[in-house]
Order: C-alpha cells, then sequence, then structure tokens
C-alpha cells in the first residue's frame, strides 16, 4: 500500500508537500499502522523536504490501549523535533497534519499522521563514517553530543510510545555506548 504515496501531493498545515521518493517504509503489526517516510518538495520552494507520515491500516483491529500508545509516539516524535529546533544539527519542525482517509483509501475513517520537516544537508554518515578523519568524527562526535544535551530529560520512547529507559542523562546507555557526552565535555571543559 505504501509505495502508491510516491507522486501525491498532501495539504499540510499551509504547506502543499509533494511526495518524491519513499525512502523506507515498515509496519508496526501491533499498532495496526505502517510507517513511510519519504523524500518530498515544498510547492513554490525548491528547498527538500522529508515526510514522515503514519498510516492506520486498520482501525478496528487496534484495542484503545495500542491506540494511545500510537498517539504517544506521534506527540513525541513531534516534541522532540520542536525541541531539538536551535541544536543546528537536527531536521527543522515545518508541519504537522492529522488526517482521515478517504473513500479511495483503503480503510476510510483511519488516521494519517503527517509530520514534514526540513532534509538536513550533507551525507549519510553510515556511508562515509570509515573514510573521515579523526578531526571530522570529533565534529560530528561534537554535534550528537549538543544533540543529546537538548534531549536531557526526556524519556526513551520506542515506535510504540512506550518508555524503554530512563531519561537521557550521562550515564544513559546510548551516551555511553557512543562515548559521546564524556569526549564532548573533557573537549569544552
Amino acid at each position: 500500500m505504501p509505495r502508491k504515496w510516491s507522486g501525491k501531493t498532501l495539504k499540510c498545515e499551509n504547506l502543499t508537500v509533494h511526495l518524491a521518493d519513499i525512502l523506507s517504509e515498515r509496519y508496526v503489526d501491533n499498532l495496526g499502522e505502517c510507517v513511510v517516510v519519504a523524500d518530498g518538495k515544498l510547492k513554490g520552494v525548491d528547498s527538500p523536504v522529508i515526510a514522515k507520515l503514519r498510516i492506520q491500516l486498520d482501525p478496528e483491529a487496534v484495542d484503545d490501549d495500542d491506540r494511545e500508545a500510537a498517539l504517544r509516539a506521534v506527540a513525541t516524535e513531534y516534541a522532540a523535533l520542536v525541541d531539538l529546533v536551535d541544536s543546528g544539527h537536527t531536521p527543522r519542525y515545518l508541519a504537522f497534519s492529522k488526517m482521515l482517509q478517504d473513500r479511495s483509501m483503503p480503510y476510510p475513517g483511519g488516521y494519517i499522521h503527517v509530520l514534514v520537516m526540513s532534509k538536513v544537508p550533507g551525507q549519510n554518515v553510515q556511508k562515509v563514517l570509515f573514510d573521515l578523519t579523526e578531526e571530522e568524527r570529533a565534529v560530528i562526535r561534537d554535534q550528537l553530543a549538543g544533540v543529546l544535551e537538548y534531549l536531557v530529560d526526556l524519556e526513551a520512547v520506542d515506535d510504540l510510545g512506550d518508555v524503554v529507559g530512563d531519561k537521557i542523562t550521562p550515564e544513559s546507555s546510548i551516551v555511553k555506548l557512543f562515548g559521546v557526552w564524556n569526549e564532548y565535555a573533557r573537549r569544552n571543559d
């Protein structure tokens, strides 16, 4: 179903977004959702955007607890994007819209949540990581540490909207895994 979103145009707040290429799609079975991430363009503007769609597949197949979990997941993504707007290293929030599927869609009345954000310039770090110098890696570590600092005191929430860990601190597993906080602190003392 989601591949048919490529080429579609959506109205999101005061923006008109044309969805170009589908970058990823995955199903969250217990929520009855398909999550689609697409490259897009804003009507009348040449700058690229990213649109994330959470599409309800079967409203009848999801119980109230899972429906609430899906809404928490959307709210958490929205809040993190808005909170990180000044970090300089994350996408900028552009628009959010809640829509209902119409009769031409598989589950009329099911929701579609659309989150539109700027596309961060640069390359995929996973693809170029081993080609970077130590100095370039240090810059990325500093930027990641800065983003993590913005996230301090936010709860770690999974795709289901469930809290899956403690609030982010210098002792959080994600921070320890990458060792960014301590290195960042030492370089900036």
